[in-house]
């Protein structure tokens, strides 16, 4: 019989940036994603339809980075001992959007081999094996944001991450929860191995090093020295660093005001993120600056930011659940009048668990 899984698209209202560096992040789990349906072969084979991309078919080991299928090949190459195949189904809503659209896919066919292969894996070994899938194999130099979120998301809280040592703290949403969240996604997608994410990533890891001596990322540097010592940077890695500590502060700080429902500063605290993305940062797009512009602008809105690398995709905010509809449509019409040739979606995202499987039969749709 065949089987389904769920693999949730995820939001990071604060922490842009600053996971690969070991910094604390805020994300959550919404209630679209990937849905995959998937049954055993008896060679090991591996058989891909996608409703986005098409089919493929491989076998373990192999791995073309530049096909669409190379989340499916990097995911059996990290799995050891695969003796089946599978055929899967793969259905996604938002692709490249900036929800991580790619580690929930990853997860997902993560989750399917190991069960086909009866591998049994703890959340802590997949959120492993998902960092390996894209950080190894896909050479993407990410952190832990992502599988952490879509492993451990919970309908009811913001999660708040040590992204050291991979804890996960959940803070559970204030009450009555008079909030929504909105996603206005672009319409132009983004591809991280081909933006300019790693670069970045690596003035960040530069800027450690120039600050102490066998420092491996930014934090592994105390806030006071990178005061003392700010001034000793070039100007683009200077700027990286800010952002990160400023960020740092602003999780922090983001994560008192969710558990006090302080909801008008924790908009502010993602308006802060989002312009220090942009000035210190340096990842936004001219599309996704002007749409979080006017997100933030529109009434009933708290605060928006770039949701994923800032290269395209998404921008997700934090809104008063009574005006949130109406905000959608006027974010819709007033950004559709400006980019005519953009098939921009605009709409109210619900929060949902994290990955799961999905019953068949009579039950079918209800997550296990």
């Amino acid at each position: 019989m065949n089987k389904q899984l769920f693999s949730p698209y995820r939001i990071c209202p604060i922490g842009a940036h600053i996971d690969h560096q070991g910094g604390p992040v805020l994300g959550r789990t919404l209630d679209i994603g990937t849905t995959v349906e998937y049954e055993p072969l008896d060679s090991k084979k591996i058989v891909i339809r996608s409703n986005h991309f098409g089919e493929a078919n491989f076998h373990p080991g192999d791995l073309d980075r530049d096909h669409w299928s190379r989340y499916a090949q990097a995911a059996a190459r990290v799995l050891p001992g695969l003796k089946r195949g599978l055929l899967i189904h793969v259905y996604g809503t938002l692709v490249g959007s900036g929800l991580s659209s790619s580690a929930s896919v990853g997860l997902a066919y993560l989750k399917a081999l190991a069960d086909v292969n009866e591998i049994e894996l703890t959340d802590e070994q997949l959120v492993q094996l998902e960092y390996r899938l894209e950080h190894d194999e896909l050479n993407l130099q990410i952190g832990l944001l992502d599988p952490l979120t879509i492993v451990f998301g919970k309908k009811d809280a913001l999660l708040y991450m040590d992204t050291i040592i991979a804890s996960v703290t959940p803070v559970h949403d204030p009450a009555p929860p008079d909030f929504a969240w909105i996603v206005a996604y672009s319409g132009v997608s983004r591809e991280l191995t081909k933006s300019g994410f790693n670069g970045r990533v690596d003035e960040c890891l530069q800027a450690a090093a120039s600050l102490k001596d066998g420092a491996n990322k930014l934090s592994d540097i105390p806030p006071g020295m990178f005061e003392e010592k700010k001034g000793t940077l070039p100007v683009p890695l200077r700027n990286r660093a800010t952002h990160f500590f400023g960020e740092v502060e602003r999780v922090q700080q983001g994560a008192a005001a969710w558990k006090a429902g302080n909801l008008e500063f924790f908009g502010r605290l993602m308006d802060r993120s989002c312009e220090s993305s942009i000035n210190n940062y340096e990842s936004g797009s001219r599309i996704l600056v002007e749409l979080h512009e006017l997100v933030s602008s529109t009434k009933g809105v708290y605060g928006s930011r770039f949701s994923g690398g800032g290269y395209g995709g998404c921008v997700v905010a934090l809104a008063d659940r009574e005006p949130a509809e109406a905000a959608c449509a006027e974010i819709m019409e007033k950004f559709s009048a400006r980019h005519p040739d953009l098939p921009p979606k605009v709409f109210v995202a619900e929060t949902g668990d994290g990955l799961s499987l999905l019953r068949r039969g009579a039950e079918l749709g209800v997550r296990e």
